[in-house]
């Protein structure tokens, strides 16, 4: 009589049941991946107070998002595949401790310095559950499902865009900047718990990869050698470039150009995280009649076409709410995107879910990390840089998706 693999019988109860044990993985999951928009959005309102007390310039203050992006694309990397040979459980547990241990630290680092580190330990061990999650989605489900899961992670981690900034910004209107990763503490002990008690182990052992570190370096190479694979990645990556552009920026072009407060700024911050929201849950159910790839060219079209239009209102001079309204049309178009781009990227590269996960997160946050502190190089006084990262990154990314459409139909 053959034994029953508990990891297999847990996958397949998991892949076709609606219960309620479904939802709060999801909704585990979810939180795993905000990570990110709330290791950033939760200081962003009190980063000129950052800058003031360190006696520090802005573009010092964004490095510290620099290293932070940087750590999470060096992390998932390097995790992804080594949850592909050691499963996902254990290693998110990690993560999750040494991302509560960083948030600690920062609290009582002595200069910009000391911090600038911590972020780059801090996204290393943040990207753990970011990479981890995405590979328990393409553990369970695939191709329109796949799509359609992956665009409510997005619209739960959307919600940290909305909760973060706000948050935030009572925090800087009323306490040090440092109450901001008190907040960040607590949520990281929200993640520990998720991974620990939530999260089960979704790859089988007799599915996980060998070959050590050697082997780490292989299989993330192979799935880049994947053409189409790396052409939705570039998408995925470029689109994030955008968004991150703005969101580096945002703090010091709503306060100091168009004259919000710290309170004013989080709201509107989370107005258009809001925009976010509303584009990936209308995603949801546009996927189910309407292909996954056309729904994506289709965004990043659109977010091109108002990024470049918006740059031209910039530089014109024109601001104030043309501004306002081609920040919160590019996110809504983000809500469209990040989804879809995942589950095309993914479906290239079947059975190396991790390491697939792990080229999508080193692509998105090396290039978030790379344009965090081209915003700030011209002061703290003007959008011109912000607008010009934002239509260039939306129009490789849309350059990028139409040459994915040619490589999938090539390759088949």
């Amino acid at each position: 009589m053959t034994a029953v693999n508990p990891d297999d019988a847990f996958r397949s109860r998991l892949r076709l049941s609606g219960s309620k044990d479904r939802v709060i993985l999801v909704m585990a999951l979810g939180i795993l991946s905000a990570v990110s928009p709330m290791a950033t959005d939760m200081y962003l309102a009190s980063m000129p107070r950052v800058a003031d007390y360190y006696q520090t310039s802005a573009s010092a203050v964004q490095l510290t998002l620099t290293t932070y992006m940087v750590g999470m694309a060096v992390g998932q990397f390097l995790l992804g595949p080594i949850s592909d040979m050691v499963g996902r459980h254990r290693l998110m547990v990690a993560g999750n401790v040494l991302f509560l241990a960083t948030c600690l630290a920062i609290v009582v680092a002595p200069s910009i310095g000391v911090v600038i580190a911590l972020r780059a330990v801090q996204g290393v061990s943040g990207a753990a559950g970011v990479v981890i999650a995405r590979a328990v989605v393409s553990d369970i489900v695939t191709d329109r499902q796949a799509a359609k899961l992956f665009s409510v992670l997005a619209t739960i981690t959307s919600l940290a865009p909305v909760v973060a900034p706000l948050l935030g910004g009572v925090i800087a209107s009323v306490a040090p900047w440092q109450v901001a990763f008190w907040a960040l503490a607590g949520f990281g002990l929200l993640m520990l718990a998720g991974s620990v008690f939530v999260v089960p182990e979704t790859l089988p052992v007799h599915k996980r990869h060998r070959g050590g570190l050697a082997g780490v370096v292989s299989i993330s190479l192979g799935v880049m050698r994947n053409r189409a694979f790396m052409a939705y990645s570039l998408a995925f990556g470029f689109t994030f470039g955008s968004l991150f552009s703005y969101i580096s920026a945002s703090s010091f072009v709503l306060q100091s150009v168009l004259g919000f407060s710290a309170l004013g700024y989080s709201v509107i911050f989370a107005v258009n995280a809001g925009g976010s929201i509303v584009g990936a849950l209308v995603n949801t159910r546009l996927v189910d009649r309407i292909e996954p790839g056309l729904i994506l060219r289709t965004a990043i079209t659109t977010a091109c076409v108002v990024n470049i239009a918006g740059l031209a209102l910039i530089l014109a001079g024109v601001t104030g709410w043309p501004t306002l309204v081609h920040l919160f049309v590019n996110q809504a178009c983000v809500g469209f995107i990040m989804g879809n781009a995942v589950a095309m990227a993914q479906g290239r590269v079947p059975g190396r879910a991790g390491a697939g996960s792990a080229v999508l997160g080193t692509v998105q946050f090396l290039f978030g990390g790379l344009v965090s502190p081209l915003t700030g190089i011209a002061g703290q006084h003007t959008a011109v840089p912000m607008a010009v990262s934002m239509a260039i990154c939306s129009s490789l990314a849309l350059c990028a998706v139409a040459a994915a459409g040619r490589l999938a139909r090539r390759e088949g």
